[in-house]
């Protein structure tokens, strides 16, 4: 059976996480919207297709809310019953404010869907018949949360596959693979390269600033100063503001 995972990052940096190994049904859906103009007295083969949005993906779950008798179904939380679990989800889950962000990954492994968005819709039902278990369902919005709207904020930093990895033969360092900032705002220049940190499970972070006046291509060794496994997360910091942060990423640092 396909399990899922949602991670719900709060505005405050602290994350609670929801799993489940009871999908009843997934879809997948991929929208690429495009207005038709048919040109008068014209055949279809001359249809003008004109592309103004962009793209839009779309994933909906359904699964069943169990009894979780140790509580492992929020790592925020200890509910077990199924009401509790959907208390949960009405008071401390749902998104209040735009900056909420949400990780989705549906199965495990090599062959896991991983998506980062928000949260659209989500619903609960029981039924008489079986008012042990309800049923559960959510829509979500894969894309890139806007959090500000009065700044021209920079881009997520990219890196190549090696992505944020741990440097051998130190202590405490980890590399960031070929980092660039595609765009940093109309009027600003990159100064920092802000690393956030915390261990895994953890909520609290901490940050180690990375002076840089390069946005370009680059490989970047920062310390900070821990060994164990951590949670790593980067983003540009201009002279206006800082940016959005990537995906963190599980890291072993010796």
């Amino acid at each position: 059976m396909t399990s899922f995972t949602i991670k719900h990052t709060k505005p405050d940096g602290s994350t609670d996480t929801y799993s489940s190994d009871n999908i009843s049904t997934v879809s997948y859906e991929f929208s690429s919207p495009v207005a038709p103009m048919p040109l008068p007295q014209q055949a279809d083969t001359e249809n003008i297709l004109i592309k103004v949005e962009g793209n839009t993906t779309t994933v909906n779950i359904s699964w069943t809310v169990i009894d979780e008798p140790s509580g492992n179904a929020f790592t925020g939380s200890n509910a077990e019953t199924p009401l509790e679990q959907v208390s949960h989800f009405k008071t401390s889950f749902v998104p209040v404010t735009i900056a909420d962000v949400y990780d989705l990954t549906i199965g495990t492994g090599s062959e896991a869907m991983v998506f980062r968005g928000v949260i659209t819709r989500m619903s609960f039902s029981v039924s008489g018949r079986a008012p042990v278990t309800w049923d559960g369902s959510l829509q979500f919005l894969h894309g890139n949360l806007q959090i500000q709207y009065d700044k021209d904020i920079s881009k997520v930093p990219e890196m190549s596959a090696a992505g944020i990895s741990n440097k051998s033969g130190t202590n405490g360092e980890v590399t960031l693979n070929g980092i660039h900032t595609d765009y940093l705002g109309s009027e600003a220049a990159i100064t920092h390269y802000v690393v956030s940190y915390r261990q895994s499970g953890g909520t609290v972070w901490s940050t180690v600033e990375h002076a840089t006046s390069n946005s370009s291509t680059q490989t970047i060794d920062v310390d900070l100063n821990v060994t164990g496994s951590y949670e790593v997360r980067v983003a540009a910091k201009t002279t206006e503001n800082t940016g959005m942060f990537t995906t963190e990423v599980t890291v072993t640092i010796t």
